[in-house]
């Protein structure tokens, strides 16, 4: 195993046990997000923080974001030929893939996500990201989460 190999488990890991739901384009969603925070796009990114490697990114996240269970070995949001986790993840990692939340309006895709919700819960989702809009401007929904700047 090589440390790509164990960085690309490590983001497999995390984009589930942060997802809400099972839908693939919120797992998706969340590895670019996880990638925003390491890969840097230019002046898309300028002056904004960044992790080293994807594993200090997926720490960082998996400290502060509610977390749900492991997935069984056999989920088909996992195991998909076309677009389960284990079938994107080496695109994402490499940057082959698109960022499904980047567009001609955010060519940086998102970097927090979370449930609009939350607001008021006092969170550090609802503080920074919800009650901070003129910062953080929402993308789009994918899945059960919404996803921002």
């Amino acid at each position: 195993m090589t440390a790509a190999d164990y960085e690309k488990g490590l983001l497999v890991q995390a984009a589930w046990r942060l997802a809400r739901s099972n839908d693939v384009n919120e797992l998706q969603a969340i590895l670019a997000t996880v990638r925003n925070w390491v890969i840097q796009r230019g002046l898309v990114h300028a002056g904004l923080y960044h992790f080293r490697t994807y594993s200090e990114a997926v720490a960082n996240m998996l400290a502060v974001y509610p977390l749900r269970a492991m997935p069984p070995i056999d989920a088909p949001a996992l195991i998909d030929p076309r677009e389960g986790l284990l079938a994107v993840v080496d695109g994402v990692y490499d940057c082959s893939r698109a960022d499904i939340t980047a567009s001609h309006a955010y060519p940086g895709g998102a970097r927090y996500f979370g449930k609009a919700s939350e607001a008021g819960s006092k969170s550090w989702f609802d503080l920074e990201v919800l009650q901070n809009q003129g910062a953080h401007s929402l993308i789009g929904t994918f899945g059960s989460q919404q996803f921002y700047t």
